[in-house]
């Protein structure tokens, strides 16, 4: 039976890789996002697309005390909810990242992949030979990007090591995993447990 857990450990792997060409890049153009209060960057009920992904968010919400679990489970109720009833209206959108606490992720060591990276401008490199470029953050545009126009952080073998990690991971289950946002995972975790 495949419970996921063998893959973590090269999931963790993957992610330290991805914090560390991240902090490089952060660190050569002087970026950081201290003092940030995140609702910029959080602003988004974040969708997940990977099985191993949601697990591992799941592992770390297990780790929670009660009391931030709680916090986390009201906040997840109240997206699904409001996602459910207006995907487009302003209780949806306008609603900060459950995990969103102050400015800090509440499962830092745990969130996704697309969160590690968010906030540099970046390149993929496509398997097809397309190349897709995407912006940094507004703070990131408005303070950094004036003094370092050609920085770019090249996030193609990062997103090919997930692609071989995950694929392994729908091989064992038969099946590719349905999109989940943050708050639906946790929510849907909380209605099996």
């Amino acid at each position: 039976m495949f419970s996921g857990d063998e893959l973590i450990p090269r999931l963790k792997d993957l992610f330290r890789a991805m914090d560390a060409a991240y902090s490089g890049a952060a660190a050569r153009v002087g970026f950081s996002c201290t003092g940030c209060d995140g609702a910029r960057c959080c602003t988004v009920d974040l969708t997940v697309s990977t099985l191993l992904e949601m697990k591992f968010l799941r592992l770390g919400f297990d780790t929670l005390e009660s009391d931030a679990k709680g916090k986390i489970l009201r906040r997840s109720r109240f997206m699904v909810k409001a996602k459910e009833e207006d995907p487009t209206g302003d209780a949806y959108r306008n609603s900060v990242c459950v995990l969103n606490f102050d400015g800090s992720c509440g499962l830092y060591l745990y969130r996704p992949m697309i969160c590690r990276l968010s906030g540099i401008p970046h390149v993929i490199r496509r398997p097809d030979g397309r190349t897709l470029t995407g912006d940094g953050c507004e703070t990131y545009r408005k303070e950094t990007e004036p003094a370092h126009p050609d920085l770019r952080l090249d996030r193609t073998d990062l997103y090919r090591e997930m692609a071989v990690i995950e694929t392994e991971a729908v091989r064992y289950v038969g099946a590719r995993t349905v999109p989940l946002t943050v708050a639906e995972i946790l929510f849907q975790h909380d209605q099996s447990t």
